[in-house]
């Protein structure tokens, strides 16, 4: 083999290897939906259910942990409401501090993206902040 052989064959087994990865990945967030909602989706969080019986009890479309595009980047919105181009994210794990720079580095790719974001961070006075926050953008 020469050269050029070798290394188109090794970037086909790097690339091969990150989409395992990837699949490996989804495979186990997957897993870690347990709970359900009224709309009878898997979720990972209790949280995560009383926003979407929220959203699904006031009649919103709403996409669920899917991923998207944004500001170049492919990331997973808790909530994607696709009619208004409106993220809701639920902050639950605010102690650990992997997961607050994933926080702030989602919210910077929204803001780059020119995106609304509603941030959930205390799931106590969740109808209020949807309400409010939705109210302005006109659901």
């Amino acid at each position: 083999m020469n050269f050029i052989t070798l290394m188109s064959f090794g970037m086909v087994l790097v690339i091969l290897f990150l989409f395992l990865e990837k699949r490996l990945w989804e495979k186990e967030l997957e897993q870690k939906k347990i709970l359900s909602t009224k709309k009878g989706e898997k979720v990972q969080s209790s949280g995560e259910v009383r926003i979407a019986d929220w959203l699904f009890e006031h009649n919103i479309e709403y996409e669920y942990d899917q991923e998207k595009e944004i500001a170049s980047e492919f990331i997973r919105p808790d909530f994607y409401l696709p009619r208004e181009n409106v993220v809701i994210e639920y902050w639950g794990i605010m102690t650990d501090p992997s997961y607050r720079r994933q926080r702030e580095r989602k919210e910077n790719l929204y803001r780059m993206e020119g995106m609304t974001l509603i941030s959930i961070e205390n799931i106590g006075s969740i109808d209020s902040i949807l309400s409010s926050n939705l109210e302005k953008e006109g659901v």
